[in-house]
Parts: structure tokens; C-alpha cells; sequence
């Protein structure tokens, strides 16, 4: 009778429905601490150069689209650089709250009840989202509203390219998003619309700073991105082993920047990224592979990659997951996926740098750490050929609809 109590939805589903939560209400009191203002700070001071000048590109750090401009000039008008980062923060810890919620509130159910636990501590320990929050930056916030577009495909197509746009045009970490819905007959009209809110938004975004600068040169869009891709491969950003992009590591292998590189490197992810997306059925529901697949390889594409932009692997390693458990993949696919899990967690900057982690263990993690991306799409690309090849794996039930 105790086991029986112990285990019925009555008892289970309190516990469960706020578990999400705590990884949320742990980090707070430290989210709290936090005096400094990371990469918020760089925008908020990119928000200052675009009001007072219209040209935010002329510093270094400014590596943004021109539409971030607007909303950073805006709020430089509202609050100081300390108390507008102590409101960012709280909101991407609150959107973390939120994403995690909502996930594993529709998981629940649908996995076996160590399974849903084990998922859930790993999300809470994900050092790219951790990392996210405390540099304070937008990742989150392009995150959510690229996914809340690609759930409304199919329902509300409209308001689908309106946030998937918005997400571009605030920061380009998802750029493939729209291309790969391009490919698919099904979803093909909010791609165009999604690059055509995206480019909009940009263009207003050079409409405020031409307007700012009192120069209308500055509409021009060519001059703003050409040197933002000199920035992404300059000393500054282009060899530093923070820089997890595939360029980076060439030019830290020795082989220096150039646009014949880069060129060749985008496109390989992007034919990667076309193979991933025709290969997935055509359905009237929104096919999370194709998500996945845009959200893996949208890093890859530019110059600059982050640790935090990882916090974008997360979608294929729930799917894996939950594939890998549904479809009793083999266990050589489970410890491919492991290992690239583990790579993402050997750095936890900037917490490491706060607490005084000494310099070559935080040069080394980072070294070993950019491998993860690439290991965990080999084990992706291995399973979906075994799946082809052997139909076993293909007879339990996909991934279920949103």
C-alpha cells in the first residue's frame, strides 16, 4: 500500500511539476552576487557608441547585428550599465526556468521516471547554459524565440517568421534555421518570410544608426558586415582557444585565415546541414531533426563560436537521448554521446575564472573541450545511417510532436 502511494500520479506529479525549477532557484543567490557586466556590458557600451554616434561598430567588441543596436541604444535611455545587466540576468534565469519547465513538463510521461531524472539533472548542469547566464549574454533569449517560431509551423505560420526572424536579426546564432526550412516543401514559405522579417528588421537597424550618425552612407549593408567578418577574423578573436569555431581551430593548427577558408568551411556545414534536412520525412508536424540539425550547425558557419553558443546542442542531445532509449541503441552510440556530453561540461567559465582556476587547467578544458561539437555530430550521422540500415531502430515511435 506505501509502495503504491509512494509511486501514484497524486504523489509523484507535485514533485515533478517543480522540479524544473530548482536548478533556477539554486543559482540564484549567486546570479545574484554577480557585480560585473560580461558581454551585457558590451552591448550596453555598443548601445551608447550607436545613440551618441550611429557607428557601435567602431568598437572592438561590437561584433552584433545592426537591429541589437536599436533595443541596446533604447535601454542605455532607461537604466545605468549595472542595474539594466542586474534585470538581464534575472531574465535569462528566468527563461532558463521557464525552458526547462516547459520541457520536461511535456517529458514527463513519455520517458521512464530515472530516465526523466537523469535528463533533467544533466540540463541543470549543462555548463553552455550556465556559461550563457553568467556572461550575460542573448543567447537564451534567440534561443526561445527561435523554438517558439518552429513549434508554431504548421499552426500559426505568420507569427512562425516573425520570431524566427526576430531571433536572426537579434543575434545570428541560428541562421540555419531559415535555410533548412527552405528545403522542406512543407515549411518552405516561412523560411522566405523569417529571411525577410530577419533582413527587414537589419535594414531598420542601419535606418536607426545612418539616422543616429546623421549619414545615410550607412544604410549600405555592405559596409557593416564586411567588417564585423574582419573582426571575427582578426588577432582579437580569430585564433584564441575560446573560439570554438572551425576556422579558429585551423588557424590554431597553423593554417591562417583566409576567405578561400572560409568559404570552404561554410560550405561543408552547409551541405552537411542540406543532407541532414532532406533526409528527414516530410509531416505536417514541425520534425525536431531539422531543428536539431540548424541548431548544431548554425555555430559552425561563422567565424566566431563561443562555448556558450552550445546551449544550442541541447535539442540533439535530448533527441539522442530520447532516441537512443525508445530505439535501444547500441552502446557504443551511448558512450559517443556521453563523451561529447562530457566535453561540453570540462569548462565552466566564467564561474572557473571567479573562483581563481588556475590558467593552464582553463587553457587545457578548452582545448580538449572544442572536440565535443564534432564527436557529437559523428555519433548523430552513425545513427542515423544504422537506423537506415537496420529498420529495427526505426519500429518504435519517433519523437512525439509538440
Amino acid at each position: 500500500m506505501c509502495a503504491t502511494l509512494a509511486t501514484s500520479p497524486q504523489h509523484r506529479v507535485p514533485l515533478r511539476r517543480f522540479a524544473p525549477l530548482l536548478p533556477a532557484l539554486l543559482i540564484t543567490p549567486l546570479a545574484l552576487s554577480v557585480r560585473y557586466t560580461a558581454d551585457f556590458g558590451l552591448a550596453y557600451r555598443g548601445g551608447l557608441e550607436a545613440w551618441a554616434t550611429g557607428h557601435p561598430q567602431r568598437l572592438a567588441s561590437w561584433t552584433a547585428m545592426p537591429f541589437l543596436a536599436v533595443p541596446m541604444a533604447t535601454i542605455t535611455r532607461l537604466a545605468s550599465e549595472e542595474t539594466a545587466a542586474r534585470f538581464f540576468m534575472a531574465a535569462n534565469v528566468m527563461l532558463w526556468a521557464a525552458l526547462l519547465m516547459v520541457v520536461w513538463g511535456r517529458l514527463d510521461g513519455r520517458l521512464p521516471s530515472r530516465w526523466w531524472w537523469g535528463s533533467l539533472v544533466a540540463a541543470a548542469v549543462f555548463a553552455p547554459a550556465i556559461a550563457t547566464i553568467f556572461w550575460l549574454q542573448f543567447n537564451l533569449i534567440v534561443f526561445v524565440l527561435a523554438l517558439g517560431g518552429f513549434v508554431l509551423i504548421g499552426r500559426h505560420g505568420g507569427w512562425a517568421a516573425l520570431l524566427i526572424g526576430l531571433s536572426i536579426a537579434l543575434k545570428p546564432i541560428l541562421v540555419l534555421l531559415p535555410l533548412v526550412l527552405l528545403i522542406r516543401a512543407r515549411s518552405r514559405w516561412v523560411g522566405v518570410w523569417s529571411i525577410a522579417v530577419a533582413g527587414g528588421l537589419s535594414i531598420a537597424g542601419l535606418v536607426f544608426l545612418a539616422w543616429r550618425a546623421n549619414d545615410i552612407s550607412l544604410i549600405n549593408p555592405m559596409l557593416y558586415f564586411a567588417e564585423f567578418l574582419n573582426k571575427g577574423g582578426g588577432a582579437m578573436f580569430g585564433c584564441v582557444p575560446e573560439n570554438y569555431s572551425p576556422a579558429a581551430l585551423l588557424c590554431r593548427l597553423g593554417l591562417p585565415t583566409s576567405a578561400a577558408i572560409d568559404f570552404s568551411l561554410a560550405a561543408c556545414v552547409l551541405v552537411i546541414a542540406w543532407l541532414l534536412a532532406r533526409g528527414v520525412p516530410e509531416t505536417n508536424e514541425p520534425n525536431w531533426q531539422v531543428f536539431a540539425a540548424a541548431c548544431l550547425l548554425s555555430p559552425m558557419l561563422g567565424p566566431i563560436e563561443w562555448l556558450s553558443y552550445w546551449v544550442l546542442s541541447a535539442p540533439l542531445l535530448l533527441l539522442l537521448v530520447y532516441e537512443f532509449w525508445s530505439r535501444h541503441a547500441p552502446a557504443r552510440l551511448w558512450i559517443g554521446l556521453a563523451v561529447a556530453y562530457a566535453l561540453m561540461e570540462l569548462v565552466w567559465d566564467p564561474l572557473e575564472s571567479l573562483a581563481r582556476t588556475p590558467v593552464p587547467i582553463v587553457v587545457v578544458s578548452y582545448t580538449i573541450g572544442q572536440f565535443a561539437q564534432y564527436v557529437l555530430l559523428l555519433v548523430w550521422v552513425r545513427w542515423l545511417l544504422l537506423r537506415r540500415t537496420k529498420p529495427v531502430f526505426s519500429t518504435v515511435p519517433a519523437v512525439p510532436a509538440v
